[in-house]
């Protein structure tokens, strides 16, 4: 009996101690590698003119000072761009964010998804048109995922977001840390003890570089996807993160 009441008296010293041991190894994984080189300015890496006549306007990522200053608090990224294409009635749209190795969670990052902040902010998915056979008998879904295999870029998450009365949003995101890309559909912020599955995923190698790309568009991807100037800025975005290896003349 004497023995039990003693385990049971060191259990939390014992759990305290290795969660202070987890926490002390991932700080010790999340260390700056000397080694690293940070890519060059977003707004020097996705194009500023394309072919096709898009007019191109970047924006701030909020309305406000305030709004601004508190997203980059939240996101704490080491840079950001939103740049606005628009032809016409046609636009696209392309949100940037980078990480260097150690500065964020990515389990942070996770929790500002469109999974998360679109639904927050008064946006609908259409999860039914997402599947919806188009005229060829195969969803834009599906389309996606094989343009995207096709022009050699990573795996991405596709979404149909749409606000009433509002045009439909045709997004395609990826959230990559190192070279892998997170697949996940976010629903909360993760809790205090996230640090813990992330040692046991990544162990020691916690410095890792992180990049969070949205393409947005007004026109359906298979239609998009033969414009010239889109395929511009895809090749560049692949070229800065999106492609299976990250290019030497990004850096």
């Amino acid at each position: 009996m004497k023995t039990k009441s003693k385990l049971r008296a060191s259990l939390p010293l014992v759990l305290a101690l290795g969660l202070a041991l987890a926490v002390g190894l991932q700080w010790f994984g999340g260390r700056a590698d000397p080694g690293y080189r940070p890519p060059l300015p977003l707004k020097t890496l996705v194009p500023q003119k394309i072919a096709g006549g898009w007019e191109v306007v970047d924006q701030p990522l909020a309305a406000s000072r305030e709004e601004q200053a508190m997203i980059a608090e939240t996101l704490n990224y080491n840079d950001a761009l939103f740049r606005v294409y628009r032809r016409g009635s046609e636009m696209f749209t392309v949100y940037a964010a980078h990480w260097d190795p150690g500065r964020m969670s990515p389990r942070l990052i996770a929790s500002h998804t469109p999974d998360t902040c679109w639904l927050g902010n008064g946006w609908e998915r259409q999860a039914d048109a997402e599947r919806q056979p188009q005229g060829d008998g195969v969803s834009e879904a599906a389309a996606v995922s094989q343009l995207l295999a096709k022009g050699s870029l990573l795996p991405a998450q596709f979404r149909i977001f749409r606000r009433k009365e509002g045009t439909a949003q045709h997004l395609v995101f990826w959230h990559i840390n190192g070279r892998e890309v997170v697949n996940y559909e976010a629903q909360a912020a993760p809790p205090w003890w996230s640090s813990v599955p992330d040692l046991l995923k990544y162990g020691l190698n916690q410095r890792r570089e992180q990049w969070f790309v949205r393409i947005g568009s007004t026109v359906p991807y298979p239609e998009l996807w033969r414009d010239a100037g889109f395929q511009q800025v895809l090749a560049a975005l692949g070229q800065m993160a999106l492609g299976p290896t990250p290019a030497a003349s990004t850096r």
